[in-house]
């Protein structure tokens, strides 16, 4: 996944443009070091940042970083690229997990109580004032579990809910980054019973 990242980071993920060829920073800031402005450097805040971007408000140089960089990269480069850049400010360390099942579980405990989304998801998650998160059907998200983590993260306003009831960032709790994917991965395995 590193050398994927690596490939994507100096390619079509065009993060080389901005971060510079040795990552050191160019435009955006130096990712080789141990200071992080818009992640805490964990490898899901990582992932997180290259999703959704950064607004030029939260830019140490007053510049946007677009989603996905701006590049045309899926879920699983957005992954790969993420693992690079962990990697290159955690030289010699162990990789991360990627989502587990130990990750499943505990966002099934998340869901069913810190994250409240049982409040509007019910008990099953089949529905109630939000949609069913059990169907493929997927109203907010794409259904892969990078889409369902940028939803829970950033929440659905009242124009797109379905229902018309907004889901506001988190649900209205305060999980932490790695709570939230546990949860999108609980949510993401939840829609594939049966088809796993």
């Amino acid at each position: 996944m590193v050398e994927q990242g690596g490939a994507l980071f100096h390619g079509r993920g065009m993060c080389a443009k901005c971060h510079g060829e040795g990552a050191t920073g160019v435009l955006g800031p130096d990712l080789t070091d141990a200071d992080w402005l818009q992640a805490k450097g964990s490898y899901l805040s990582i992932v997180q940042v290259v999703l959704t971007g950064v607004p030029a408000s939260q830019s140490t140089r007053n510049l946007a970083m677009p989603p996905r960089g701006g590049g045309a990269i899926d879920d699983v480069d957005v992954q790969a690229v993420a693992a690079y850049v962990w990697q290159l400010s955690h030289p010699g360390e162990p990789l991360p997990a990627g989502v587990t099942a130990e990750l499943v579980q505990r966002g099934n405990r998340v869901f069913h109580n810190a994250g409240r989304c049982i409040t509007c998801h019910g008990d099953d998650a089949t529905g109630a004032r939000g949609p069913d998160l059990t169907d493929a059907d997927w109203l907010h998200a794409k259904g892969s579990y990078l889409e369902i983590v940028r939803t829970i993260e950033a929440g659905v306003p009242v124009e797109r809910a379905s229902r018309g009831v907004p889901m506001p960032p988190k649900g209205g709790s305060n999980l932490n980054p790695d709570e939230v994917h546990a949860v999108a991965a609980y949510v993401w395995q939840l829609s594939r019973r049966g088809r796993l």
